[in-house]
């Protein structure tokens, strides 16, 4: 029998929800479970699903925490935490809040000065601000909610699914040590194959929905990503599948107590090999419709927005880009805003819905400034990078505003630049997750020896250059090399060392630098087409290429080396990039 229940609404219509339909299985390694039918959802459900939106903000719990290090009142905390959403003319249309456990819950407990989550710039004393928040009547998260949507603004909370068992209840941990895993630095993690674990964490998300007044939730599967035992997790797949069911069960059962649409998003890596690599059987979500947004990556610049499109089809699920100025592209460590346009852009003539900001700063220098913080690490108060935020949310989410916006379009690099993501230089196939390492990114990419085989590398470059040929004001691919066999050479005949990826302004790897005479010997084609010969700047080989050699969307570059001595290890591209500006 199919468990199927229709119950009306509060607010005029029905919502079917389908439990299991017992004629129809799925394979699952060994087991045999059953397969359900989709989840019907309503026309309001519907209507907020694909509602029109430009920038959604997810602000983790660290701008709060600054804010009670430094003694701010709530007045004070809302004035800084929505600093750039109240500045007119942005692209913010939503807030999406991961507060962790600072507020007092049913199903978890409440942050103290003992839990390992608690950063140490925030001292034993100011913790206690928020056990005096829950005895005082204050529930901190309410406040968001009630000021963000105060703003008009759009209010999820992001969950962060499995990064510290300690955090959210110790006592459960200790009790059940079969329940925990270990990850990638042994820290102990919940284990989702245990039907426990998946109601215990289905619990909390559905006080989150009934309990608040959230328009939605966000399932945060990059923090953390290993959900059962590394290896086996797309053969476990169904265990996290059967959590999602759950969760949407949960969030539906709360939309109909309160008579208002609960949407459920899922931050997710760029391409569905990544999702299988981490145990995320993404096409069977989809298919019952368990979710309304997939939320892609979070390093990532190159997004497989293709690949989602087809799956998504027809569905009311929108596809949301992650933009992360933490967990950050190799070699694009806090870029100018050059950079985020030519990403953004890409994005958009792919066909996203809209732009999530994640690990950015909070708040504009003039307010950070008002309330004296003066917090370091990825926010950087006071730091180069704050002006590029405040810019970018007046520009990023809307294409039209990007048209003639001076871009730099990029190739992605491997690994990740710095905070967890495996460093370039020690490069090892990552066995724990896929999601945060760029496994595929393209560069670093060798050049062959042998003057014989291109080495081939896809740039996707969303503007149409021959359409805008006559806007075009300037126009250069440029090409970074390093070379390990001139380390003997003398100076003067090797170009600039360049930095390859610092990581917050800090130095980290650069260039080995290559000879002089290599630019008589560089073959560079874009699209078959081969380019001139290039001038050197700031170590860097820039190149003139007719704007007509290029296509919309993927263009295929082609580097070649001649008379290289085929004994000597083998340069390599470390970044490809093409610049344009516009009159």
């Amino acid at each position: 029998m199919c468990g199927i229940y229709k119950q009306p609404s509060a607010y005029g219509f029905i919502v079917l929800i389908t439990i299991m339909a017992a004629s129809a299985t799925a394979e699952k390694g060994d087991q045999v479970v059953p397969a359900n039918r989709p989840f019907m959802l309503s026309a309001n459900h519907i209507a907020a699903t694909i509602r029109k939106r430009h920038i959604v903000v997810n602000h983790q719990a660290d701008g709060l925490l600054k804010c009670v290090q430094q003694g701010m009142t709530i007045d004070q905390i809302m004035q800084y935490e929505f600093g750039f959403a109240d500045e007119s003319h942005t692209h913010i249309d939503g807030q999406w809040w991961s507060l962790d456990n600072t507020f007092p819950m049913k199903s978890r407990i409440l942050i103290d000065q003992t839990s390992p989550s608690v950063p140490s710039y925030v001292g034993p004393k100011r913790v206690k601000t928020f056990q005096r928040w829950a005895d005082d009547g204050l529930n901190i998260a309410k406040v968001y909610i009630n000021q963000t949507k105060k703003r008009g603004l759009e209010c999820f909370y992001s969950y962060r699914l499995n990064e510290d068992t300690q955090s959210e209840h110790r006592g459960l941990a200790q009790a059940h040590p079969d329940w925990v895993i270990h990850g990638e630095w042994d820290q102990p993690i919940w284990n989702f194959s245990v039907p426990e674990v998946r109601q215990f964490k289905t619990d909390i998300l559905s006080e989150l929905a009934e309990e608040f007044d959230f328009d939605g939730i966000e399932i945060d599967f990059s923090r953390g990503t290993l959900l059962t035992p590394a290896g086996q997790q797309w053969t476990q797949r169904h265990h996290v599948t059967e959590f999602v069911r759950l969760v949407r069960r949960a969030t539906l059962d709360a939309e109909h107590k309160r008579g208002k649409p609960v949407l459920l998003a899922v931050r997710i890596p760029d391409n569905l090999m990544g999702c299988h690599f981490d145990g995320l059987d993404v096409e069977t979500w989809v298919g019952e419709n368990l979710v309304d947004m997939l939320v892609l990556g979070v390093r990532s610049f190159e997004l497989d927005i293709a690949a989602f499109d087809r799956l998504v089809g027809s569905k009311p699920i929108q596809i949301l880009a992650v933009l992360d100025d933490h967990h950050c592209t190799d070699g694009y460590s806090w870029p100018p805003i050059q950079v985020w346009r030519g990403v953004c852009a890409n994005w958009w003539q792919q066909g996203i819905d809209a732009i999530q900001t994640f690990n950015w700063g909070v708040s504009p220098p003039e307010i950070a400034a008002k309330f004296n913080l003066r917090f370091t690490g990825a926010y950087q108060e006071g730091g180069r990078q704050i002006p590029v935020y405040q810019q970018a949310y007046h520009e990023l989410g809307d294409p039209a505003t990007l048209t003639f916006l001076e871009k730099h379009f990029v190739v992605q690099r491997r690994g990740g630049g710095g905070s967890g993501g495996a460093n370039i230089d020690d490069w090892h196939t990552p066995r724990f997750n896929y999601q945060n390492t760029n496994l595929l990114g393209q560069l670093p990419a060798t050049l062959d020896n042998t003057g014989r085989v291109d080495t081939l590398l896809q740039l996707r470059v969303a503007d149409n250059f021959n359409k805008m040929n006559n806007h075009i004001a300037s126009l250069t691919l440029r090409v970074l090399l390093s070379d390990p066999a001139t380390n003997q050479l003398p100076e003067d005949q090797k170009i600039d060392s360049v930095a390859i990826n610092p990581f917050w302004d800090n130095p980290r790897q650069k260039t080995s630098p290559v000879r002089k005479d290599l630019i008589d010997r560089l073959e560079v084609r874009v699209n078959n087409i081969p380019l001139e010969k290039p001038t050197v700047a700031n170590g860097w080989f820039v190149f003139q290429p007719d704007p007509l050699a290029f296509a919309v969307g993927e263009n295929l570059v082609g580097i070649l080396i001649q008379g290289r001595d085929r004994q000597t290890l083998p340069m390599s591209v470390e970044k490809l990039e093409v610049h344009v500006s516009y009159r």
